[in-house]
């Protein structure tokens, strides 16, 4: 469903400004209501697919990605603290409609208020919580906990905002990846990130890098697209925020062309900037992609989502 169907004049009058008190008001008017869900980049069996609002999937094939193998965004923001899962049945494989889990959490801290029978007050200390709680499809213990963490991410790809969740087992590679660019006082939205598989792992675990970096031309862009409804709507999934004005037609067309892979992940090293450790590479050539050079690109107060898109070579 578009949002073109909701018409809210451009020019809103300062009298009827009142960020609070939408925020009240309409946040009560909107309880209980769904508007359907943010489309989505998921992983499955060592692959990525597109998730749209009504839940239809499209697999990305090698041609899709970067160098036949990895998923290249941009990091626009990520949700605070965890998400947490907790299924008291074992997963079934073989199971066709998806159930409810038993209790979770959308800040990791206390038990969604929407649970109707929390297993723990808190979530730190909570059992299920605990390493070592886990248990396998054969109801053998393991080492991980019965409930499951998760990372969620709003990313720009092509010219559309997705959140991309990062698995459990994929967190701590994420969070050195993250650590890493802090070091080095790169902010993740600056970069565009390579997301690949580990081959040598028994189930999907994802290892990150810096692909390259944004051009200076698209730095106020992304900035604009960061603070969009489509990231909050994922970021903070449970605030109401205001709708900001529509973008025009300029400016959804400008940001895919800004945005070109200007440098390689092997020139960065060479220079001594920010580097990661390159994942296996096995289906592929064993060399990611070389980016194009930039091109002239629009001024990125008129820059568009396409624009973005074509200039970041995503």
């Amino acid at each position: 469903m578009s949002t073109d169907l909701v018409q809210i004049p451009k020019d809103i009058p300062s009298f009827a400004l009142a960020i609070n008190e939408a925020k009240t008001l309409n946040a009560d008017a909107l309880q209980g209501i769904s508007t359907g869900f943010p489309p989505s980049i998921r992983i499955k069996r060592n692959g990525f697919r597109i998730v749209d609002g009504n839940g239809d999937e499209i697999n990305l094939k090698p041609n899709d990605l970067a160098g036949g193998e990895y998923l290249d965004i941009v990091i626009l923001a990520a949700k605070p603290g965890l998400n947490k899962v907790y299924y008291e049945a074992a997963y079934d494989p073989n199971q066709v409609e998806p159930s409810a889990p038993d209790c979770f959490s959308l800040d990791g801290v206390t038990p969604d208020k929407s649970v109707n029978k929390p297993v723990n007050p808190t979530c730190g200390t909570c059992p299920m919580n605990a390493f070592g709680s886990g248990r396998n499809a054969a109801g053998q213990p393991t080492k991980g906990k019965a409930c499951v963490d998760s990372k969620i991410l709003a990313v720009f790809r092509k010219g559309s905002v997705y959140s991309f969740k990062i698995p459990p087992a994929s967190l701590k590679n994420f969070g050195l990846y993250v650590k890493n660019l802090t070091n080095r006082g790169v902010p993740l939205g600056n970069v565009i990130t390579y997301v690949g598989f580990d081959e040598d792992a028994d189930y999907s675990v994802l290892q990150f890098r810096v692909g390259a970096f944004i051009p200076e031309s698209a730095k106020e862009a992304l900035l604009t697209v960061s603070k969009s409804q489509e990231v909050a709507d994922i970021v903070c999934p449970m605030e109401y925020r205001a709708l900001p004005p529509p973008k025009s037609d300029a400016v959804v067309d400008a940001v895919a062309a800004a945005v070109p892979q200007a440098t390689t992940a092997q020139t960065l090293a060479a220079s001594g900037k920010v580097t990661e450790p390159v994942p296996s590479r096995k289906r592929g050539s064993g060399r990611p992609p070389t980016p194009a050079e930039p091109a002239p690109a629009a001024s990125a107060a008129v820059m568009s989502d396409d624009e973005i898109t074509k200039a970041l070579g995503l």
